[in-house]
């Protein structure tokens, strides 16, 4: 019996904390080119909603601050940028992956389409990507699963991406990073080891 009931509570336990885990993050669309799975989609759309209403309800400006740092752990099922039950704000996400070199690694710089091309094949593997502006901004895009796409503003091949702006209240999920960024110099592109 008290065996049965430590099976029991193992089970309920391993359902709470590992119950999300996905094993599929990307699936193949009908031409064979790879796209986020149906149950990955679902995730990032109920983040976008929920900053959505927090923006619409912002008394204050940067009160959805958070939201980058919850959608990278959401999606792809890491904790690095969470403070006990807290999401770090996007302002931190930047200290995190550079001071924390055991688990994060620079890929490179956007102006180069290697590196855009190495940020796309990373998170083709389920490997946390982002792109962020060290400056001025600290805006952090997260590199998505897909295919890269031709930006006329950049000039060359963009991954695919999702944002969520703090100054503005748009968000998207799905289009390219030349959609964060007006411009690919000086955006600085990381991933998980």
């Amino acid at each position: 019996m008290k065996k049965l009931l430590l099976i029991a509570i193992v089970g309920l336990f391993l359902a709470a904390c590992g119950g999300e885990r996905r094993e599929n993050f990307t699936t193949l669309d009908d031409d064979g080119n790879i796209i986020i799975s149906e149950e990955s989609t679902t995730i990032l759309e109920g983040i976008q909603a929920d900053y959505d209403n927090c923006k619409a309800a912002e008394s204050e400006e940067r009160e959805c601050n958070r939201f980058t740092a919850e959608a990278l752990c959401r999606f792809y099922q890491i904790e690095d940028f969470k403070k006990g039950e807290e999401y770090v704000t996007y302002r931190e996400i930047k200290d995190v992956v550079t001071k924390n070199t055991g688990s994060w690694q620079p890929i490179g710089i956007a102006t180069n389409q290697e590196d855009l091309d190495k940020a796309q094949e990373n998170a083709n593997n389920t490997k946390a990507t982002i792109a962020f502006d060290p400056t001025k901004t600290n805006h952090v895009a997260i590199i998505l699963p897909g295919s890269t796409t031709k930006s006329n503003q950049w000039g060359m091949d963009v991954p695919n991406s999702a944002s969520f702006f703090v100054h503005k209240s748009e968000s998207y999920v799905n289009k390219g990073l030349s959609y964060s960024f007006s411009k690919p110099k000086g955006i600085i592109l990381y991933t998980k080891k």
